[in-house]
């Protein structure tokens, strides 16, 4: 096992390295792997009862999955956008409606304003890179995985990102929590196996 300097490291060049096979999709490229991913989970989510579905501004080439919420929140479900409160604190989510007032906050990132908070039972969570466990290599803040820790009952975790940030094993920590699906444009995995 590689020491701790030598893991964060590695960690911080495979998220270099990850982000920028993410950018480097062409915009045909991007409409099609996105259709094809909410295509995807649309078809796993529907079937669930509806009821409070976190997701994400993209960032950094993330994957859009606002078309996806919207076709969601058309079926009854509600959505919420995580908000970051403090460093090394887990994320709070506040309702969204394609409507509602937004302001740039952490990293730019807009965030609802003077919306109710909200207990997702569902988050979509964008991966910069992800192992056959599971594990999502993120941004490195831990926000996810302090989050996923925090809620109760603990939400369902879906990462969402491109077959190409697959990763052999991303040597996961004790924090890390891995996601119960990863869909991506070529197929749905479950670390339930």
């Amino acid at each position: 096992m590689p020491d701790e300097k030598d893991w964060v490291d590695w960690r911080n060049q495979q998220r270099r390295h990850l982000i920028n096979k993410r950018q480097i999709l062409t915009p045909s490229q991007r409409d099609d792997v996105e259709q094809k991913i909410q295509s995807q989970l649309l078809d796993f989510l529907l079937p669930l009862p509806a009821g409070i579905i976190s997701f994400y501004i993209p960032i950094k080439g993330e994957i859009n999955c606002q078309p996806l919420i919207e076709a969601l929140l058309a079926k009854g479900w509600q959505a919420a956008l995580p908000k970051i409160i403090a460093k090394d604190t887990a994320l709070e989510f506040r309702l969204w409606q394609p409507d509602c007032v937004m302001a740039p906050e952490t990293w730019r990132i807009p965030v609802p304003q003077n919306t109710e908070l909200a207990v997702p039972n569902v988050l979509l969570i964008p991966l910069v890179g992800f192992d056959q466990y599971g594990h999502r290599l993120g941004n490195g803040g831990g926000f996810y995985d302090r989050s996923l820790a925090a809620i109760q009952p603990k939400p369902l975790a879906i990462g969402v990102g491109l077959e190409s940030l697959k990763l052999d094993d991303i040597e996961a920590q004790p924090h890390d929590i891995a996601m119960d699906y990863v869909v991506t444009e070529q197929t749905i995995y479950s670390s339930q196996h």
